[in-house]
This record gives C-alpha cells, sequence and structure tokens, in this order.
C-alpha cells in the first residue's frame, strides 16, 4: 500500500495543463469534443465551457467563464490555455481585455471572426438570423463597434487556424476571396499572431478535421503549427 500512496501523493504534486475550449454561435460543447478527447490523450486536462448566445450577453458569458477559470486557478496549475471556434474567440477575447489571467499558456483560434464577418453582416439584415444568433451573436457582425474592448491583442501567444478552399475562390460565393462559407480569411487575421495557417475545410467541420486536431496540439505544445 505504501508505494501507492507515495504515487498517488507525486501525482497530486504534478503541474497541470490546463486548455479551456470554448465553442461557437448555435453549437454546443459537445462540437469541441473530438478536440478535448485528443487533448486529454495528450496529458491535458479541459475544461469545454458551454454559453448560450441566444440568450446572454457578452459580459455575462465571460463574467461566468471567469469563475471557472478562477476555479481551475485554485488548482496546482502550470497554465492556462485556451481553444476557441468562431464566436468563442471573442468571448475569450473579451474575457483576456478585462481579466488578469495567471498561468498564461498559449490560445489557438479556429476560424475566428476576429475582424467581424461580412456574412453574418448579410444575413443580419434577416430578422430571424437576428432572432438566432441571439444578443451576444449579433456582436460578430462588427466587432470593432459592437466590442471595442478586445480591439488589443490577447496578452499570451495565439495562433489562428483558417479554413476555406485554398483557392482566390471560397465556399461561400458572396463572400470576397477565399473563405470557409461563414468567415473570409482575411477577417479570421489578428495583428500579433505568432503563426497563421489555412486548411482547407468548411467552417463548422474544422472542428473534426485530423488536420485541424494536430494543428491545435502542435501550436499548444510548441507554440507554432505544422507548415
Amino acid at each position: 500500500m505504501v508505494p501507492n500512496r507515495a504515487k498517488e501523493h507525486a501525482l497530486s504534486k504534478e503541474k497541470e495543463r490546463w486548455v479551456v475550449l470554448v465553442h461557437g454561435v448555435l453549437r454546443s460543447s459537445s462540437s469541441m469534443s473530438k478536440i478535448q478527447n485528443a487533448l486529454r490523450e495528450k496529458g491535458y486536462h479541459t475544461h469545454s465551457f458551454e454559453y448560450n448566445s441566444r440568450k446572454e450577453t457578452i459580459k455575462s458569458i465571460t463574467h461566468r467563464l471567469h469563475k471557472d477559470i478562477s476555479n481551475i486557478s485554485k488548482r496546482n496549475v502550470e497554465s492556462i490555455s485556451f481553444v476557441t471556434h468562431s464566436f468563442g474567440t471573442l468571448v475569450v477575447r473579451y474575457y483576456l481585455a478585462n481579466h488578469d489571467l495567471k498561468k498564461k499558456g498559449r490560445f489557438v483560434m479556429i476560424a475566428p471572426p476576429n475582424k467581424g464577418s461580412q456574412w453574418a453582416r448579410i444575413l443580419g439584415r434577416l430578422s430571424l438570423y437576428n432572432w438566432a444568433l441571439g444578443v451576444a451573436g449579433e456582436k460578430v457582425q462588427d466587432v470593432e463597434k459592437s466590442i471595442p474592448k478586445i480591439m488589443a491583442p490577447p496578452p499570451l501567444e495565439f495562433g489562428v487556424i483558417s479554413g476555406g478552399s485554398g483557392t482566390k475562390f471560397g465556399i461561400n460565393p458572396l463572400l470576397p476571396g477565399d473563405d470557409d462559407g461563414t468567415v473570409t480569411v482575411e477577417e479570421t487575421k489578428l495583428e500579433g499572431m505568432k503563426d497563421f495557417i489555412q486548411v482547407r475545410g468548411q467552417h463548422s467541420l474544422l472542428l473534426v478535421q485530423k488536420s485541424v486536431i494536430d494543428n491545435v496540439i502542435a501550436f499548444l505544445e510548441e507554440g507554432k503549427f505544422l507548415h
């Protein structure tokens, strides 16, 4: 029994690497499950954060996120990193702009509307679309005006994974240049990013692609993608 207890004690002293996953609008935490499982296999502790963009403001969403991260911070933490999809990126950027994160890890943004979304502005003319997105989701139409507090680059190493066709014509013919059907490649980019990579794929389906998952892990581990 003594060796087992000694082993348990040693394990309890190990520093924990945490990754907080945040999904996009009209999705749930289950959309991040494939990435979450891959991270756990690599030894990361994970927390998949859930929110409802239709009923919550971005301020209330990040208030709950702060509570969850505060609870994680009470553990024996080595670092706290983030992996986000689409609007989830804006949630974390808003959080980081308003809270001082201790034990900073890295931040991987998947298909983020960092410069807003022209497609959201087009659809925003439809009342049904605004109803579906809700009070927080509407912010994606024009990030600079609607969420000015997040315009500064996040205060930790971050990289961007963008989707698209890999050609000058994107998936959505109504958007300029290459796009993933929802966000253009140019809209995903953000000043200060440590690395950027484009993967062929559609906006939502990026979350289940092996190439995306491999790149998420690579950036969290090394601070660079698998070019």
